[in-house]
């Protein structure tokens, strides 16, 4: 059991939990758990999200599902297995400084990405000539 990837997992639906709409007992009943020990073993950092609730827990918490579905993964397997699941599935869609770039802006704007307005582009845009 990777107990740190279930902290973080923990710590993340916690964070997501206190805007929530729905209560412990309504979260649990929407993943399709009959009571709320699995979702509050979850809350704890003693259980790991069954890959398959992800989704429909993301959904009930309000927030990205793959900014839930990483540390998820992280939580079940190792880091090599996970990095060859990224480049088999990646596999030439994008360079890999593309690929960092996206990790950069993922990592620093979260789950609240701005919406990609002409204003957004200019400034940008500026940022790239002043940096280059």
């Amino acid at each position: 059991m990777n107990s740190e990837g279930n902290s973080e997992v923990a710590k993340l639906i916690q964070a997501h939990l206190e805007n929530s709409p729905y209560s412990m007992e309504e979260i649990s009943l929407l993943l399709g758990f009959q009571s709320p020990d699995m979702v509050e073993g979850v809350v704890r950092g003693e259980r790991k999200v069954p890959l398959d609730k992800v989704r429909p827990l993301a959904e009930a918490l309000g927030c990205d599902k793959r900014q839930l579905f990483e540390p998820v993964l992280r939580s079940w397997f190792d880091i090599e297995f996970l990095d060859a699941i990224k480049e088999i599935f990646a596999g030439g869609s994008s360079s890999s400084t593309e690929q960092e770039w996206i990790r950069f802006l993922r990592e620093l704007y979260r789950e609240n990405v701005p919406e990609l307005t002409p204003a957004l582009r200019r400034r940008l845009r500026l940022f790239a000539r002043v940096t280059s």
